[in-house]
């Protein structure tokens, strides 16, 4: 069945001399896997920077519902895609954005809103000249809507965060997996939207738990390149 989709570039692995594997996120099949073939040749008309994490493309491919991997007919980068120089801080962030999705989606699952919301973040990222460094904080609230698990502003004034219900307690007792006082009220102020300046160490602690948050809610984000993550958090 071959189809036409808008589409997410995830990751891509090199598979023998000249080609990839590559995970891509599509609007009408889900997470797919695809082998690209002599792509790593200078006579290769796909070039690999269409397959560098969080590219906005438009797919033709073939689906084949048996098969494990799938072969692209065309593919091409998305003409209202902004071309930008080289910002390390943007890309460590696609990076981990991509990392994020490969993760918590399935193969094959699709999610409309979710693609949607992913396209429209990459599109808005790239027409930011400076990022907010509480942005992969965000990110991970703002993900968790979608992914069925947001954390509940019920009693949003209690002391602790609970990661394991996914609320606040003013309780501390019993409590096996918490975020701390002081770093409890960063989450409720990014949960309520406001606009503040958290300290270095403090985001790293939060991003650090949020991390917890998604495993106990059955998406674990194991094998992170967290050396990239901590750097894109700093000012």
């Amino acid at each position: 069945m071959n189809y036409t989709s808008r589409a997410i570039t995830l990751s891509y692995l090199k598979q023998g001399e000249s080609s990839i594997i590559t995970k891509i996120f599509t609007e009408e099949k889900g997470l797919q896997s695809f082998i690209v073939k002599g792509v790593r040749t200078n006579k290769s008309k796909k070039k690999l920077g269409l397959f560098q994490p969080l590219q906005l493309l438009n797919l033709n491919a073939n689906h084949l519902p048996k098969n494990s991997l799938q072969y692209i007919k065309d593919i091409s980068l998305e003409h209202s895609q902004i071309s930008e120089g080289i910002n390390m801080k943007k890309k460590f962030l696609y990076i981990f954005i991509a990392e994020v999705i490969s993760k918590v989606l399935l193969e094959t699952e699709k999610d409309k809103a979710l693609f949607k919301f992913i396209w429209e973040l990459k599109k808005n990222l790239n027409s930011l000249e400076k990022i907010n460094p509480n942005f992969p904080l965000i990110f991970l609230i703002r993900l968790s809507e979608y992914l069925g698990f947001s954390p509940s502003k019920e009693d949003i004034n209690g002391a602790y965060f609970n990661l394991e219900i996914g609320g606040f307690t003013s309780k501390k007792q019993q409590l096996n997996y918490y975020v701390e006082k002081h770093n409890s009220i960063y989450l409720r102020e990014l949960l309520e939207n406001k606009d503040i300046t958290i300290p270095y160490e403090n985001r790293n602690q939060i991003l650090l738990d949020l991390i917890q948050y998604y495993k106990l809610q059955h998406h674990e984000l194991k094998n992170m390149t967290s050396h990239l993550i901590i750097e894109s958090l700093r000012t």
